[in-house]
């Protein structure tokens, strides 16, 4: 397998953006790989990899994902160009409609785009509300580059964190002056195979509550390649982003595809590069054994107390570690997991998403007073989650409905006392609001619990050297 190394100057960001100036002399590596004579790797970074996949068929190139930046795109578009020595895109596939995924698509515009059914309409959402995104990154780059600054120069956290810095400007200009909505021209529901000549892609719906709900997997059974897209992620054993995941549709997914191992060397993703297919297999083995499990403790009516001491970490779960992943952390995941797990099989809805239908319908005072009354009946019909809460406030406050805002970041502080981030939030809130005394309280909060909340610190800088007593700090971030 050869590697090859290009370095992609940014001299030009000084040219795109104000921001960008700090980050002129930097350098970010494009890579190429050759996986095989038929299939070629490019990705932009080292830490944080923008990364595409290009398969040469007997029907054309085949691209799998385009990238965040138009720009870039091109440029890995020149180097597949040169590693095949033809021109003919044929295909280009989307795993999901991310901006990171899709942003390139005008690049290979004479290919047939495919993705899922659900991809096109939320392409078309991210592109009505480009302007807000562009804004907020805008905005995210200050913080980040704080964060950076507490970090020790050379830690991997630190280089993850350079490379999105250094390559923002260049994708957010492209957003702003050069980005062209590129749509799939073919959409699927739930398989497709294409029949490339000497090639064969199997394309697969995964299934909702995992990611974004349109993603999809390709197979390649000739080179025995998966191509997951965000789906997995080696260095995390999480299991669902969405409490109303679809645990049965992904297994049988997974099943499916894990039929014969043998089948399957290598298992790309988009960010992180590849990794082995035992490791997919070890995280089906785990979803199937939480999801069999957690159904029968439901018949058997256990209590959530009983099913975390029948289900723990080290009772039934200390297999996970042949991933290799730190034991702590798979213990953290997996008190996670477990209660999303339970949350799905106990078919609850989420109380955030209620309350939100409230709000707009009847006004916050309603949305509190349910509120109030499932605490009080502790009903097992709704859960609590302190993301989808924290996710709710932030809606409120960039609709400037900040008294909205702080009421439901409070209510997330009652959920959950011991987390750093939603008193972070509501000192967020205040100071939206100019109430910058309470701003202070919470933001001292949040710190005591992390320490290394570099957003606090800069809050609380920025509170006390301009003393703006009712003037907002800055626009509301999510």
């Amino acid at each position: 397998m050869k590697l090859r190394r290009i370095f992609f100057i940014f001299f030009i960001l000084a040219l795109l953006s104000s921001c960008a100036v700090l980050w002129a002399e930097e350098e970010l590596p494009i890579d190429f790989e050759r996986y095989s004579e038929r299939v070629l790797i490019v990705k932009c970074g080292k830490f944080y990899m923008d990364q595409v996949i290009a398969i040469a068929t007997q029907k054309g190139i085949v691209m799998i994902d385009t990238g965040k930046s138009p720009t870039l795109s091109t440029e890995y578009r020149k180097i597949i160009e040169r590693e095949f020595g033809r021109k003919d895109f044929s295909y280009v596939i989307n795993t999901h409609y991310h901006f990171d995924h899709t942003d390139g698509n005008q690049v290979f515009s004479e290919a047939e785009i495919i993705a899922h059914e659900n991809s096109p309409e939320r392409m078309r959402q991210f592109d009505g509300r480009r302007q807000d995104f562009i804004a907020s990154r805008e905005s995210a780059m200050e913080q980040w580059k704080n964060q950076l600054k507490a970090l020790d120069p050379n830690s991997q956290e630190a280089q993850r964190l350079r490379e999105i810095i250094i390559s923002q400007p260049i994708m957010l200009d492209d957003l702003a002056n050069n980005y062209i909505l590129t749509l799939p021209t073919i959409t699927f529901s739930d398989r497709m195979s294409l029949d490339l000549g000497d090639i064969t892609l199997n394309l697969i719906y995964f299934g909702q509550g995992r990611h974004t709900g349109d993603d999809i997997i390709i197979h390649c059974p000739e080179e025995k390649l998966l191509f997951t897209g965000d789906i997995f992620f080696r260095g995390s054993f999480s299991i669902a982003f969405s409490a109303q995941f679809d645990a049965p549709r992904w297994i049988e997914v997974m099943n499916d595809l894990l039929e014969d191992e043998k089948e399957i060397d290598w298992v790309y993703d988009t960010h992180n590069g590849r990794m082995p297919v035992k490791f997919i297999s070890l995280w089906r083995d785990y979803l199937v054994d939480m999801w069999e499990g957690l159904n029968a403790a439901k018949k058997e009516g256990l209590s959530f107390e009983e099913v975390q001491d029948r289900f723990s970490y080290d009772k039934k779960f200390a297999y996970l570690e042949q991933s290799g992943l730190d034991k702590e952390q798979l213990r953290r995941e997996h008190q996670q997991n477990l209660r999303f797990t339970w949350m799905r099989v106990l078919e609850q809805q989420s109380a955030a998403t209620l309350l939100e239908q409230i709000i707009s319908e009847s006004g916050i005072k309603s949305a509190l007073e349910k509120y109030r009354e499932i605490r009080s009946k502790k009903e097992q019909k709704y859960y609590f989650d302190e993301t989808e809460f924290n996710g709710l406030g932030y809606r409120l406050l960039n609709g400037k409905r900040i008294p909205e805002a702080i009421e439901v970041f409070k209510i997330n502080i009652e959920m959950y006392p011991e987390s750093w981030n939603v008193y972070d939030s509501l000192a967020e809130a205040y100071m939206q609001n100019g109430q910058n005394d309470l701003a202070v309280e919470y933001y001292q909060k949040s710190l005591k619990l992390n320490p290394q909340n570099t957003n606090a610190v800069d809050m609380l800088q920025r509170i006390k050297k301009k003393k703006l007593g009712t003037v907002p700090l800055l626009s509301p971030i999510s």
